[in-house]
């Protein structure tokens, strides 16, 4: 599903290419189960 605002792990570490491999595994899941959280933060907003 493409939207604005959801991103794939990805896609986040093509917007910020600054984060190392070595950082990124750590970062992975952190950073998608809080993406994925939001995601369903907003959707609940607007139901």
């Amino acid at each position: 599903m493409e939207t604005e605002y959801y991103k794939t792990w990805e896609e986040y570490k093509t917007e910020h290419p600054e984060i190392d491999e070595k950082l990124g595994e750590k970062m992975a899941p952190k950073m998608q189960q809080y993406e994925e959280m939001m995601f369903m933060f907003i959707i609940n907003l607007l139901m």
